[in-house]
C-alpha cells in the first residue's frame, strides 16, 4: 500500500500531485513516514544482495517491487509525487538500483524498460519542479543532484543534455551557498549537513568516475565541508544532534549507525590526499568504495595516518569553537556554539522556515570518549507540535533561558522568527589553555534587555571553567527568572549533591561544581522521562524518544548576574584523584596529583569582575577581566 500510512495503513490524498496539501497534522499520519517508503531506498539493499549473493529470491522480490511501485504510482499522481525531493532521492535510489541489478547474473528486459522509463520519468518532473524559490537549501540540491544524474548518466533520453547542464550549473554556483567559508551547512544541522553534502558528493563522483572535470573552487568547497565534520567528531565517531534531523540519507548502500559519517572522511582521505581524515575515517568505508574508483582505493590505501594536527579552533562562520585533548576514543571534547541559528532568519517578525535550533552558547562535553552533556536532537515535524517546538527551542539546551522564553520566537512548523544577533568576542589558544568567550542578544524584550555573555575555557586537556554573565543593557528594577538546563546523556547515571552534579559513565565521570553571585541556595529541579516533552528526553533519531535526566538550575534576580561551573572529568574504576575545596572566592581543584586555583571576583560594580586559573606546578596563569561597559575582555592570556 504505497500510498498509505505505514502504520495506520490509512490511505493519504490521491489526484494530481500539486492539489495534496502536505504542510498538515490532518494527514493520515506523519508524512515523513510514507515517504521514506517511497523514496525506494530499500531497493538498493535488495539488489545489492542479489549482486552479491546471486541467489534469485532477491531478483524475483526486486522485480516484483518495481513493478507494483510503477502500477500503483502515476506519474504527477499521490503522495509519492508531491514534494520534489522525495522525486529527486528516488531517481537517485532507482539509478543504484539499476547498477547493482545490471551487474547481477540474470535480468529481465522488460522489467529493465520499466526502471528506465521510470527514470525518465524522474527527470521531466525535476526540471520542471526545482525548489529554487520554495527550499533552496537540501531541497534543491537533491532535486537538482537527481536531474543531474538522470541527465549526465543516461545521454540517450531526450532532453539529458539540457538537463545535466542546467543541474551542473546549478551545482557548481550553489556550493558556494550551501557552506559557510569554514565549511559548515547554513541549515546549522548536522544531519542535514551531510545530506547536502552526500548529493554533491554523488555528482562529482559520477564525474570523476567518467573522467570529467570538477572545477576546482567546488572541489575546495566539499573539501571544507567534509573538514567541518572532521573538527565536529566526538571521539565515540558520532556528531553532536544539533538541528532538526529526519533520519534522511542520501547516500545509502546500507542501514548505517545514525550520526555516524566517517565514510565522508574516507572519500575525503582519497581525493584530497588527507592523512588527517584517513585517521578519523579508521577505514575504508563501503559507501567510499560503491562511490570512488579503483585508482582512489589504492590512493587511499597508500596514504598514511596521522591525526588532525588541531585539537582546538573556531569554526568562525558557522560558530562552534572546539577544544578537545585529542581524536581517539579516550580523549575529552567540548563544542560551544556561538553562531547563526539559521541562514534566511529575519530579525524582527518575519517568520522564516529554517532547521536550525535556538541553541546560542549552548555547549557539549565528552569524558575519555563518552557524551555527558550533549545537545537532545529533534522529535517530529508531525504530530504533536508541543513535542516539536520544545527541542527546538533554548530550554532544550545546554544554555541559560531567560522569563522561560528562547532567543527566538516560534510560529509554526519549523518557523522561526525575531533571530537574535550575537557576537564572538574572543578566542585564544596555546599549548596550556584554550578559552572563548561570546555573547547573544535574544532577550531584548525582557526588563533590561538582558545579554548573555559565556566564557568557555579548556585547561591543561584535563577540565574546562563556564563563566556566564547577565548584564542588562538599560536600568530595571524588575527581577527576571533565569534557568540554566544541563542535559544529559541517556546512558549517563546523574546524581545531584549539595552544590555539585555528578554524570557517571561506563568507564567516566563529570563532576560540576556550581556556583554563583546569589547566597541563598538556588531551585534545582530534576526530571527524567515525564509526561511532557520538557520531562527529561533526548531524540536522537526522528520520532525516536528515551528518557534521560534534565537539571535546571533556577534562580530569581536581579542584574547583574553570574554563575561559575567548573567540570572535570575522571576516569572510574582508577585511584585517580580528585579534590575540590571553596574558600571564599577561592577554589582549590586537585586532578591526578596536579593543583590548580580557581580565584573569581562576582561584583556588582561589573567594571572588577575577573576569573584567573593558575596552575600551582607550571605557575601558568589565565586571567580574564570582565568590564562590561563596552569593554569585551581587558586581558585574556596566559603566562609564565
Amino acid at each position: 500500500p504505497w500510498q498509505s500510512d505505514p502504520v495506520s495503513l490509512t490511505p493519504y490524498p490521491t489526484g494530481f500531485y500539486r492539489d495534496i496539501d502536505i504542510f498538515t497534522n490532518q494527514n493520515a499520519g506523519d508524512v515523513k513516514h510514507v515517504w521514506e517508503v517511497n523514496r525506494l531506498q530499500f531497493l538498493i539493499e535488495i539488489a545489492k544482495a542479489y549482486y552479491l549473493t546471486e541467489e534469485e529470491k532477491y531478483r524475483a522480490k526486486l522485480e516484483f517491487f518495481i513493478r507494483d511501485w510503477y502500477e500503483k504510482n502515476p506519474y504527477k499522481t499521490g503522495i509519492a509525487w508531491a514534494s520534489a525531493l522525495e522525486v529527486g532521492v528516488r531517481v537517485l535510489a532507482l539509478i543504484w538500483t539499476l547498477n547493482f541489478y545490471l551487474a547481477g547474473k540474470k535480468q529481465d528486459n522488460e522489467l529493465l524498460a520499466v526502471i528506465l522509463k521510470l527514470i525518465y520519468l524522474h527527470g521531466e518532473f525535476l526540471t520542471d519542479n526545482l525548489s529554487v524559490y520554495f527550499s533552496p537549501y537540501n531541497h534543491l540540491i537533491g532535486e537538482t543532484a537527481g536531474l543531474f544524474a538522470v541527465g549526465y548518466l543516461f545521454p540517450g533520453f531526450k532532453g539529458a543534455d539540457t538537463w545535466q547542464h542546467k543541474a551542473w550549473k546549478i551545482l557548481k554556483d550553489q556550493v558556494h551557498k550551501q557552506f559557510h567559508p569554514d565549511g559548515g551547512s547554513v541549515e546549522q544541522a548536522t544531519f542535514y549537513h551531510h545530506f547536502t553534502l552526500g548529493f554533491f558528493v554523488q555528482a562529482v563522483a559520477f564525474r570523476k568516475i567518467n573522467n570529467d572535470s570538477v572545477p576546482r573552487d567546488m572541489m575546495q568547497k566539499i573539501e571544507k565541508a567534509m573538514e567541518f565534520a572532521m573538527f565536529l567528531t566526538r571521539p565515540d565517531g558520532t556528531l553532536p544532534h544539533m538541528g532538526d534531523i529526519d533520519d534522511a540519507r542520501s547516500v545509502y548502500f546500507s542501514d548505517p549507525t545514525n550520526w555516524d559519517f566517517k565514510f565522508f572522511q574516507s572519500i575525503g582521505a582519497a581525493w584530497f590526499g588527507r592523512t588527517d581524515m584517513k585517521y578519523v575515517a579508521g577505514k575504508f568505508k563501503e559507501e567510499a568504495f560503491w562511490l570512488l574508483n579503483t585508482s582512489d582505493y589504492e590512493k587511499f590505501k597508500k596514504i598514511p595516518v596521522q591525526e588532525p594536527n588541531s585539537k582546538s579552533i573556531l569554526l568562525k562562520h558557522s560558530g562552534y569553537a572546539v577544544f578537545r585533548s585529542g581524536y581517539d576514543e579516550f580523549s575529552h571534547y567540548s563544542q560551544i556554539d556561538c553562531g547563526p541559528i539559521a541562514d534566511g532568519l529575519f530579525p524582527d517578525a518575519r517568520p522564516s522556515a529554517a532547521h536550525g535550533h535556538a541553541d546560542i552558547l549552548a555547549v557539549e562535553i565528552a569524558c575519555f570518549g563518552e557524551p555527558h552533556l550533549i545537545d537532545p536532537g529533534f522529535s517530529n515535524y508531525r504530530g504533536d507540535f508541543n513535542w516539536h517546538a520544545y527541542f527546538r527551542s533554548t530550554a532544550a539546551h545546554n544554555t541559560l533561558e531567560i522569563n522561560g522564553h528562547s532567543q527566538a520566537k516560534q510560529g509554526g512548523i519549523l518557523v522561526w522568527s525575531h533571530a537574535p544577533d550575537f557576537k564572538q568576542l574572543e578566542y585564544l589558544e596555546d599549548d596550556w589553555a584554550q578559552a572563548f568567550c561570546g555573547e547573544h542578544y535574544g532577550y531584548q524584550s525582557e526588563p533590561g534587555m538582558p545579554v548573555h555573555r559565556r566564557y568557555m575555557t579548556f585547561v591543561g586537556n584535563t577540565f574546562w571553567v563556564v563563566l556566564d554573565i547577565v548584564y542588562p543593557q538599560k536600568n530595571s528594577e524588575k527581577k527576571i527568572s533565569i534557568t540554566e538546563n544541563l542535559h544529559f546523556d541517556p546512558m549517563r547515571e546523574v546524581k545531584l549533591k549539595h552544590n555539585s552534579i555528578h554524570s557517571y559513565g561506563k568507564k567516566s565521570q563529570l563532576t560540576i561544581w556550581f556556583k554563583d553571585n546569589i547566597s541563598e541556595q538556588p531551585e534545582v529541579e530534576q526530571v527524567k522521562g515525564g509526561i511532557n516533552a520538557e520531562d527529561g528526553w533526548v531524540s536522537p533519531t526522528y520520532r525516536a524518544v528515551h528518557e534521560a535526566m534534565t537539571i535546571r538550575i533556577k534562580r530569581k534576580t536581579g542584574l547583574p548576574y553570574q554563575s561559575l561551573k567548573i567540570m572535570v572529568p575522571a576516569l572510574l574504576e582508577t585511584n585517580e584523584l580528585v579534590k575540590m575545596a571553596e574558600d571564599d572566592s577561592l577554589f582549590d581543584l586537585t586532578v591526578s596529583e596536579k593543583n590548580y586555583q580557581i580565584r573569581y571576583n562576582f561584583n556588582e560594580n561589573q567594571k572588577k569582575n575577573f576569573l584567573e586559573i593558575i596552575s600551582r606546578e607550571s605557575k601558568q596563569k589565565l586571567l580574564f577581566k570582565d568590564g562590561l561597559n563596552g569593554q569585551w575582555i581587558a586581558t585574556g592570556r596566559t603566562s609564565a
